[in-house]
């Protein structure tokens, strides 16, 4: 008989699949503002995510560090 692969496919998980550094810093790359609290909680939770290898948890809090409101900078008087 043929290939079973497709007719008997593992059911056992596969390992993770590493992504490569420039997609890593695409999902992953931002940058909190400076003074901030929210953010700082924000990378925090993104660098304890990664750690942990929990891509999507890590997903979350860059791309709500990215979409983060802060107010422009007043000029001095």
């Amino acid at each position: 008989m043929g290939d079973t692969t497709m007719t008997d496919p593992p059911t056992y998980p596969q390992p993770a699949v590493e992504l490569a550094d420039f997609v890593e810093e695409y999902l992953y790359g931002c940058s909190p503002a400076p003074g901030c609290g929210v953010c700082a909680a924000l990378a925090k939770e993104l660098a304890v995510a990664r750690a942990a290898r929990e891509y999507s948890r890590a997903y979350d809090a860059a791309a709500e560090i990215r979409n983060h409101p802060h107010a422009p900078a007043r000029a001095e008087r």
